[in-house]
């Protein structure tokens, strides 16, 4: 399941960024070839070789820091939210694993122990309204 807010923003913002270069990196090198006297003829297509190279050059790493950022990040907050969404149906019985030591582990540690937390409350509820009856 792709974060298409999270991602749809990373991808707007790259890529905003990347043609905001582009139209810069363009500007100058339509400066230098104007100044330079390359003759006029020879302007478009020069400038349309370059700007298939420069908009190359900054798409194809929009794609490599999507695929990163979902692989590094995405993919641990949707495991993240599939523990969440059993325990909140009432799944207090299947324990939540860390799967790394970083700072997502240490999430899915507290999850755990929270988890245990309301399982232990529940039991003690439970146990009091038993023996009231």
């Amino acid at each position: 399941m792709e974060k298409e807010g999270l991602l749809s923003k990373l991808t707007a913002y790259v890529t905003a960024g990347s043609l905001f270069s582009v139209l810069i990196t363009l500007g100058v090198l339509y400066f230098v070839l104007h100044i330079t006297n390359v003759p006029s003829h020879e302007i478009p297509k020069i400038m349309l070789f370059s700007s298939a190279v420069i908009t190359l050059s900054f798409t194809l790493p929009i794609f490599f820091v999507r695929a990163v950022f979902y692989k590094l990040f995405l993919e641990k907050i949707d495991h993240m939210i599939e523990n969440m969404d059993r325990v909140s149906r009432g799944d207090l019985d299947t324990p939540i694993e860390p799967e790394t030591n970083d700072e997502f582990g240490q999430m899915a540690e507290a999850f755990e122990r929270m988890r245990v937390g309301i399982k232990e409350l529940v039991s003690q509820l439970e146990g009091e309204l038993d023996r009231k009856r």
